[in-house]
């Protein structure tokens, strides 16, 4: 594998880490939350970053807002973390909401739902359209402006940014201006592709890894696979989704299934803009402020929500 040089000593050190099912989920989660707190904030001109907590489908649902310096009233977006659905929080994908608030100049609402296997499917999308809803129900209050909104999500949180998009068109709003899925598989691993077969242990993800995440996820594997709140990639029909931006990394096992989430689009005749980084591994865009095709595929994603929102506010 040709992986980028920037990358190298984030590859070096994970070459030592566990694997994943090798450790308590405790471990897991402190290791890669202390991981993303290393790296100091994210220097983008931001106005303001607010904490707030909503009613969620299961209790107190917390949320993190980040406010364009441009001032508002500005689109909304909402995302979504990655990290298998079993970790991540407000704090681990802080860099690219801030990234994305400064890119996009949008007002970023990042969304801390439930994990499993304590909170096992369908806890993860229900929080995540509860918390869409409110954004699209509040926006005016939050600083949003009303009717201009998109989600987003990185790995697990794309596929999460996929599910709602579909329950959005499905149950007649909210209606999305876009979609953005960063190396998110689109559903539950088929095995069959290229890139599933070229890279079994490629950095920082392994085809063992995914199936590992994925039964954490699913309490009822066999019954939930092809749901389609569970795996968007298995639904009957794509046609109405909301434009997509799909980003891709080279060397990721995930790669092909995200990119034939795209294609599934296409064929229902959704506009889908998909970019694959050279060099790249999953996760890469985590490194954003360190790494330089981290910050490429956070300006290509605001660039492109900026064409989004313009186009729904003409």
């Amino acid at each position: 594998m040709n992986i980028s040089p920037q990358l190298k000593p984030f590859v070096d050190a994970a070459a030592h880490f566990p694997k994943v099912d090798s450790i308590p989920l405790a471990v897991l989660r402190k290791a890669v939350r202390d991981a993303s707190l290393a790296f100091p904030p994210l220097a983008v001109p931001i106005a303001k970053i607010e904490d707030r907590v909503i009613a969620g489908p299961a209790g107190d649902l917390r949320l993190r807002l980040y406010t364009p310096a441009s001032g508002t009233p500005a689109p909304v977006l909402v995302y979504f973390h990655g990290g298998g659905f079993v970790m991540g929080d407000l704090d681990t994908q802080d860099m690219i909401c801030r990234g994305l608030c400064h890119a996009a100049g949008c007002l970023v609402v990042s969304v801390d739902y439930r994990l499993a296997p304590e909170h096992p499917f369908p806890a993860g999308p229900d929080d995540c359209w509860a918390a869409t809803c409110w954004a699209a129900d509040h926006a005016e209050e939050i600083g949003g402006i009303p009717g201009r909104l998109a989600v987003a999500g990185d790995s697990a949180g794309a596929v999460l940014a996929a599910s709602v998009a579909l329950r959005a068109r499905d149950e007649g709003g909210p209606q999305l201006d876009g979609q953005v899925l960063i190396y998110g598989s689109g559903g539950y691993p088929r095995g069959e592709t290229a890139s599933w077969r070229d890279y079994p242990v490629a950095p920082f993800i392994s085809t063992e890894d995914t199936f590992f995440y994925w039964h954490q996820y699913l309490s009822q594997v066999e019954a939930q696979r092809d749901n389609p709140l569970a795996s968007p990639n298995r639904a009957e029909s794509h046609v109405g989704a909301a434009p997509a931006f799909i980003a891709t990394a080279e060397f990721d096992p995930t790669r092909d299934d995200a990119e034939g989430y795209g294609l599934l689009l296409v064929a229902a005749g959704v506009p889908v803009t998909t970019r694959r980084y050279v060099g790249m591994v999953h996760g890469f865009v985590s490194w954003l402020g360190v790494i330089d095709a981290a910050q490429t595929a956070v300006d290509d994603v605001g660039g492109w929500l900026r064409q989004q929102f313009s186009a729904k506010a003409g």
